[in-house]
Order: C-alpha cells, then sequence, then structure tokens
C-alpha cells in the first residue's frame, strides 16, 4: 500500500491516466441511453420496450470504448487495444446490473442486502479488469496482492454508487435536502467509476515500474 502513495517519476504514471480518462466513456455509456430515453418520454414518446436493449449497449459501448481509448493512449497496438477493450468489458458485467439496481431503490431496502451485493460486484470487476488489463498491455507480476488491491478500489467504487441510497436509508430531514441528494448522487455516479479504475491503473503502473527495474 507504502509503493501506492508514492510520488511516480515522470511518465510513470501514464496506465492511470489512461485508465482515470478512460472511465469517462464507461460512464457516458451508463448515463446516455436512460437520458435519451427520458428525453424521449418527456416528448411524449415512451419507449419503455427499448429500456433494456439500451441499456446494455449504452454499457458495453461505453466500457469497450474505454478500454480501447486507453488503449489508444497507451500506444499499445490493436492486437493488445482489443484486449484491453476486453478487459473493460469483463468490469461491465457485474458493474452494470449492480449500477442500474441501484437506480431503482428508495431507501426502504435493508442496508444488508443492497451493500453485500453491490460491493461484490463492484469488488468483483476491478478484480477482473485489473488482472485481464495486466495481460491486455503484457505486464507481468501483478499478483494477488495487485488483483486484491484492484479488488479494494471496486469497493470504493461501490461505496460511492450507493452514496444517494445510503442518504435516502438514513431518512435524514435536513435544510438544502434535495440539492444534498443532487450532490450526493452526481459524486457517487463520477466515483463509482472513475476512483477504481485510477486504483486498478495505478496498481498496473508500480507493477510495470517494478519489473522494469527487475531486469534493468
Amino acid at each position: 500500500m507504502h509503493a501506492l502513495l508514492e510520488d511516480a517519476g515522470p511518465g510513470e504514471d501514464e496506465i492511470r491516466v489512461a485508465f482515470a480518462r478512460s472511465a469517462r466513456l464507461a460512464l457516458a455509456g451508463l448515463l446516455v441511453p436512460p437520458a435519451l430515453l427520458g428525453l424521449a418520454s418527456a416528448a411524449g414518446h415512451p419507449l419503455r420496450a427499448a429500456a433494456d436493449p439500451a441499456f446494455w449497449l449504452g454499457a458495453f459501448a461505453g466500457f469497450g470504448g474505454a478500454g480501447w481509448f486507453a488503449g489508444r493512449r497507451l500506444g499499445v497496438g490493436p492486437r493488445r487495444g482489443a484486449a484491453l477493450a476486453g478487459a473493460f468489458l469483463a468490469a461491465a458485467l457485474p458493474v452494470a446490473p449492480a449500477f442500474r439496481g441501484l437506480q431503482g431503490l428508495t431507501g426502504h431496502e435493508s442496508m444488508l442486502a443492497v451493500a453485500p451485493a453491490t460491493l461484490a460486484a463492484f469488488g468483483l470487476a476491478f478484480a477482473l479488469a485489473g488482472a485481464l488489463a495486466s495481460k491486455a498491455v503484457g505486464i507481468i507480476g501483478l499478483g494477488g496482492r495487485g488483483v486484491a488491491v484492484c479488488a479494494a478500489g471496486g469497493l470504493l467504487g461501490g461505496a460511492f454508487a450507493m452514496l444517494p441510497f445510503c442518504w435516502a436509508w438514513l431518512r435524514l430531514d435536513v435544510p438544502g435536502g434535495s440539492y444534498l441528494v443532487m450532490t450526493l448522487a452526481v459524486i457517487g455516479f463520477l466515483g463509482s467509476l472513475i476512483a477504481p479504475f485510477h486504483v486498478a491503473g495505478l496498481v498496473l503502473d508500480r507493477a510495470r515500474n517494478r519489473s522494469a527495474l527487475a531486469r534493468a
């Protein structure tokens, strides 16, 4: 953990930067389809039957595009870029349904039911993403510890995603509560993917740098 907190030298954190920036595409994939369907409904053209296909299409396009974009930024070539897109898609499989499930909660559900399922999904997603991404970009020596730190980043992302639900679950009545809810929703949405992708990228940077030092 100490190694994760050390300052990186010039060019030593390129995977972290690429992953953190690519996370925006994954976020867009989760946000845009529901937003477009909402606009269509507001305009008098509800498309309820398209909700499920649009959500999954957006999630896969967003996560896959994020992996492809990260590969382009890292200059790993088409084959490794495609493998990196696959690693990001693997993260979408547990994260997307967990994320969507949170959107339908009211705050009256049991925390003991919601928290384990959400955190487990995010932890699994980023353990997979870290392990597969390390192979995609040719990093050896990630090890179980590195995968565990990626999973911990996923848990952090799950905690961010749960912020609006946690606030609703507390049932606190405070002045300006609606603004607080909106703020928590924005922070939770952004942090749910940016934080774990940041952690995964940082772990891969450290593993790559250790491998380079070992070969020197």
